[in-house]
């Protein structure tokens, strides 16, 4: 199996007559009918708007953004690679991520991502960044950090991007960001 990079593109593994004729077979997620759930699976979060950035298509990744409108500044962008059963939220700097590998798993990983993606940014929220530079080498969410409960997503560790630091003997830094929960009025 290869890698190929194609302009525009996300890296997808592409298989070559032997592996096909072996029985392997690429898993494309098919993001148009995951973009077909998005409206459904944002309606329990009405203080919530969603945009689509990029999907619908066979081999074209989903990707889009959910912002809370009584503080639309604060962004979290949900992305399903199509060429992997990887689904990403980012928010603030931290990348959580989740996996389905069967059809029926896929719209349950995507809802997931969604909530988390609602939740981070409403708040209250705390992402904690050790940065070298402007590189991220550990990100962690926390959701409610101060109340009875606090729900943890992360920490992310990056370790080559941290080796690299390392080696290059640059400064790493934690870098704290507190969002406040959103009243709703």
């Amino acid at each position: 199996m290869a890698i190929v990079r194609e302009k525009g593109v996300s890296y997808r593994p592409v298989l070559t007559p032997a592996a096909q004729r072996r029985g392997c077979f690429t898993s494309h997620v098919n993001t148009h009918d995951l973009a077909m759930l998005v409206p459904e699976l944002m309606a329990p979060h009405p203080g919530h708007t969603w945009s689509l950035l990029s999907g619908g298509g066979h081999g074209v990744d989903l990707d889009f953004e959910v912002r809370p409108v009584a503080a639309p500044s604060r962004v979290a962008t949900v992305v399903v690679l199509a060429s992997a059963e990887v689904y990403h939220v980012s928010f603030e700097g931290h990348t959580d991520t989740d996996f389905a590998d069967d059809d029926a798993d896929r719209p349950d990983a995507l809802r997931g991502r969604i909530e988390l993606a609602a939740a981070a940014t409403t708040g209250p929220t705390r992402v904690t960044l050790k940065l070298a530079g402007e590189t991220v080498i550990r990100s962690e969410v926390v959701l409610d950090p101060d109340g009875p409960g606090p729900l943890e997503a992360g920490p992310v560790y990056y370790p080559l991007q941290r080796l690299k630091a390392f080696l290059c003997h640059r400064r790493v830094v934690e870098k704290v960001l507190d969002y406040p929960a959103i009243t709703s009025s």
